[in-house]
């Protein structure tokens, strides 16, 4: 796709044309400039050749011209390589954030389908990606903020990498000892990350801004710092250090429009938004018209460059910059949220042909095509006019291609009942827990379906080592329904279950309930099972008849939490709730998600990590929500140190 250049002046570097060679040593080695003139020199040469012999006269008796003698031209020196940024080393306090083995999120390709490049996959708030590039570090134009290298999020999909690399280079041009200071990029595999509410998927990326210090001079920020309207930060150097110096900068307009400028008119990806507060965004379009950029340019500017609505922060610490889907995007289950960019127009040639493939593939002889032909049709937005025949799969032969099936239908209406009745009959242990798990989609109307599976005495296998009884799977889906009717109905159960069914009826319960009444090693001694039901049916009696709301609040108070209604005024006593035991780490981070309106896949974390996402999201709301002061200690204001 076309686009303006600021004036005509821009030399465009496109990715796929690069003017930098990669030596093996991973480091880049600039050589256009050694090109143009051994190019220049050759064409000298030529053209005096060439003028020599059109001067030749056919006549015979004239006399024969001297020989001209061609002038040595001596090709200008190359430049010295341009200086390379090494990446900051870790620090020793810092603790990086595990991967929790994903690495690689399974993708269902199709057969022969092209490999090499990224794929998004998902939205940028619950998505992941597939062959994500790492960052062509070390870099003359590009860099990364020591706290935001040490947690790993240098990974995005190779539009991104693309269009950094574009942005930096056009920076580099007018400004050539500057560096893009960058910020969180995604993981490895995409997913969540404490830090944000997206970067999931490969196309969202933070810019740190280009600041002068205090004698106008260029300088790398030590973090992302918020600027005030007048694009002035001024703060402590040290936060330890009462009444100590101050660290005083100004928004660099020039070098932040020519960012801005770059990332406009790259080929690379098309923008969907540039997130920068106001007052940020009106000195950049100013700066864009000192510069005579083009028309074109500034009006693509002005739409792309947004602050947020709503309870998303004002983006006065740096540009966050997102990108839309490519066809390659959207045959592999990309989602698009929020209004388009300027100059983007959706191609679906890509999706139409993926979606054609593997229709026909359900019908294959092969049980691992019809599978992942399942799987790859479930990840896009068009495949609910095929649920009739995911619908009919739920009965296929092959138990890989059942539980496929079935974790397609996850709350499609029409699937309940095919679901339900599948439940009675599935002699498959492992398609009997996606059925569990696609039922649990549906809310409050599973709850009397998983009641019934309660003595289901199956168990799924997981390996020769290892095995659970179905009922573990029944109960916990019982506990994120959050069904209170099930309590009854789970101590009932312990009475004649297994050591290993107890502790997770137990659990359930737990999580039910917000109370923890029977030690551990009581649920394994079959001499105290009688203990263990008693206790829980005493404290049946005393709460049975209160709502939910109850039972929770009461599980905090009775740990030593000051809660009292689970509202704005709990949200710091919640915070600290989510790094004690499960059940209270699970039901503060519930209430957590409601208040905010948000339900990233936290529960799923580290205790830490999570604790750290909830204080971080509403200490950075704090004035908006107007809640309560934040006490110190849990202030996330230096960063994400894991505690020993």
């Amino acid at each position: 796709m076309q686009r303006a250049t600021g004036g005509g002046h821009k030399l465009r570097w496109p990715h796929h044309r690069s003017l930098l060679d990669f030596e093996s040593d991973g480091r880049q080695r600039v050589n256009l400039y050694i090109t143009r003139n051994l190019k220049r020199t050759h064409l000298i040469h030529i053209g005096l050749v060439a003028g020599f012999l059109g001067c030749s006269s056919g006549v015979p008796d004239a006399p024969s011209p001297e020989p001209l003698e061609a002038p040595v031209v001596e090709p200008e020196p190359a430049p010295e390589p341009l200086p390379f940024i090494d990446p900051p080393a870790p620090s020793d306090e810092s603790w990086k954030i595990p991967d929790y083995g994903r690495y690689e999120a399974p993708f269902p390709y199709l057969p022969d389908e092209d490999r090499r490049h990224s794929r998004s996959v998902g939205g940028v708030t619950d998505g992941y990606m597939v062959g994500a590039r790492y960052l062509p570090l070390p870099h003359p134009h590009l860099q990364v903020l020591p706290r935001q290298f040490e947690r790993g999020f240098q990974y995005a999909g190779d539009p991104m990498i693309e269009l950094l690399v574009d942005a930096a280079m056009h920076v580099g041009e007018e400004f050539q000892d500057s560096a893009v200071p960058l910020g969180n990029l995604s993981r490895r595999g995409g997913g969540n990350v404490p830090q944000s509410v997206s970067h999931n998927s490969g196309r969202d990326a933070d810019i740190a801004f280009f600041v002068l210090d205090e004698e106008g001079n260029p300088t790398v920020p030590p973090d992302l710092l918020s600027m005030d309207a007048q694009g002035r930060y001024e703060g402590p150097v040290d936060d330890e250090v009462e009444d100590g110096p101050k660290l005083v900068l100004q928004f660099d307009a020039p070098r932040n429009w020519r960012l801005v400028e770059g990332l406009i008119e790259s080929d690379a990806a098309d923008l969907q938004y540039i997130f920068v507060s106001r007052p940020l965004r009106r000195m950049l379009l100013d700066e864009a018209r000192r510069q005579n950029a083009s028309a074109q340019t500034i009006e693509i500017a002005r739409q792309v460059l947004v602050q947020p609505g709503g309870n998303a922060l004002p983006h006065d610490d740096h540009f966050h910059v997102r990108i839309h889907c490519t066809a390659r995007d959207f045959a592999a289950g990309c989602r698009e949220r929020g209004r388009a960019g300027p100059t983007f127009r959706a191609d679906y040639h890509d999706l139409s042909e993926i979606i054609d493939r593997a229709t026909a593939l359900l019908d294959d002889d092969e049980p691992q095509w019809r599978r992942d032909a399942v799987r790859r049709l479930a990840l896009l937005d068009d495949h609910h006019r095929l649920q009739g025949r995911f619908v009919d799969l739920i009965d296929d032969p092959d138990p890989t291609v059942r539980a496929a099936a079935v974790r397609a239908l996850r709350a499609h209406r029409p699937a309940f009942e095919p679901l339900k009745a599948r439940l009675a009959d599935e002699p498959s242990p492992p398609v009997f827990a996606e059925i569990i798990d696609a039922l649990v989609e549906f809310g409050d109307r599973a709850a009397p379906v998983l009641l019934d599976a309660i003595d289901s005495a199956q168990w799924i296998e997981f390996g020769q080592a290892t095995s659970i009884p179905t009922i573990a799977l029944v109960a916990d889906g019982l506990a994120r329904l959050q069904a209170a009717e099930a309590v009854p109905y789970l101590i009932d159960a312990l009475a004649t279950a297994e050591p290993q069914a107890r502790t997770s009826l137990v659990h359930a319960l737990r999580l039910l309930t917000n109370h923890r009444l029977a030690p551990n090693d009581a649920l394994r001694d079959d001499a105290r099972v009688d203990e263990v039901v008693g206790a829980w049916g005493q404290w049946w009696d005393e709460y049975g008849d209160q709502d939910r709301d109850i039972w929770v609040t009461a599980g905090f108070q009775q740990s030593g939490f000051e809660i009292d209604g689970l509202d704005m005024g709990d949200v710091w006593e919640l915070c600290r709730a989510i790094s004690e035991t499960p059940h209270l780490n699970f039901n503060a981070q519930l209430a957590l998600k409601q208040l905010a309106g948000q339900s990233p896949g936290s529960l799923q974390w580290d205790p830490y990590d999570a604790n750290f996402y909830w204080r971080r999201w509403f200490e950075r709301r704090k004035d908006r929500l107007d809640l309560p002061p934040m006490p110190e200690e849990l202030s996330t204001a230096d960063g994400y140190t894991k505690p020993e």
